[in-house]
């Protein structure tokens, strides 16, 4: 999935031509052996190789090259240039930190996890992270380690990480929808949208409001999925399905469906009051948009 990630990044970028060389060097950044590290780059290499490797070719394709010799550029030149530098980026400057950086995340969430001392703190951290970047690489560790703990027998982490997915997205959506009033026609229209994508665990319906609002966004399902995930830890909610939201309750993934629900409700519930107050506070001083 590595360099799938990272080739269709890139070729969302700059088309077909980036493929080949952002597979390959992906492949290359999450192998240890060939970087000289102890793990590979992971998801956060994936995402940089691939917007790197896409605007690289994208660079390439506006050199200006000899017609006759265009036609071998996307299936000769472009593919050894491209990997040639891609790869030699990651094993000469980019793989150690990055790959650093991964086994220190991993390491402190095992660490965390070990210790029933300190779940709840974990559970925190977990929300603090999948809210962070909601879908992105940092919401991509916490979640892969949710799924890692499943088959690991320590379901308990992914029951973390299900309660947190769908605080970000619930809270935006319910916050517009019973604070119409004081949002503009724009954000309205993706409260409920918003909402739907929370009930399926989908965390990513809260980027059009994030983008449009990120002041008192992020401060809000940051302190919701924070609370969501503690409160997973205090419940002991287990998840054995690879994903979160209350459709993997209703479904019966989880050991405790009341409290599993109870522990979203709490997060958004913190949520919503912390968007609330911001919002109507935004508004009184003139600083919200409201056309």
């Amino acid at each position: 999935m590595i360099p799938i990630l990272a080739g269709y990044i890139a070729d969302a970028i700059a088309g077909r031509a980036a493929l080949a060389p952002v597979m390959i060097s992906a492949l290359v950044s999450n192998s240890p052996d060939i970087l000289g590290t102890k793990a590979g780059t992971g998801f956060l290499g994936a995402i940089l190789i691939g917007f790197a490797g896409g605007y690289l070719v994208k660079w390439i394709n506006t050199w200006k090259i000899p017609k006759d010799l265009r036609p071998i550029m996307p299936i000769f030149v472009i593919p050894l240039l491209g990997t040639a530098i891609l790869s030699g980026a990651f094993i000469y400057l980019l793989g150690g930190p990055i790959s650093w950086l991964m086994t220190a995340l991993e390491a402190m969430l095992k660490s965390l996890s070990a210790n029933p001392s300190t779940s709840i703190l974990l559970g925190g951290i977990i929300g603090l992270m999948v809210a962070s970047d909601m879908g992105g690489p940092i919401n991509k560790v916490a979640f892969l380690f949710g799924v890692a703990s499943i088959t690991a027998n320590t379901p308990q982490i992914m029951g973390m990480v299900a309660c947190c997915v769908a605080v970000p997205p619930l809270t935006v959506g319910i916050s517009t929808l019973i604070n119409g009033k004081n949002y503009s026609k724009d954000e309205k229209s993706a409260a409920l949208p918003a909402v739907l994508m929370g009930l399926i665990g989908i965390t990513e319906g809260t980027i059009p409001s994030a983008t449009a609002n990120p002041k008192r966004v992020f401060p809000s399902i940051l302190i919701g999925s924070a609370v969501a995930g503690a409160m997973g830890a205090i419940f002991k909610i287990t998840d054995v399905v690879p994903h979160g939201g209350p459709i993997v309750g209703v479904l019966g993934a989880t050991n405790n469906l009341l409290l599993f629900l109870l522990a979203i409700v709490i997060g958004v519930t913190a949520g919503v009051v912390v968007m609330t107050v911001l919002q109507n506070r935004a508004v009184k001083k003139g600083k919200a948009n409201l056309d």
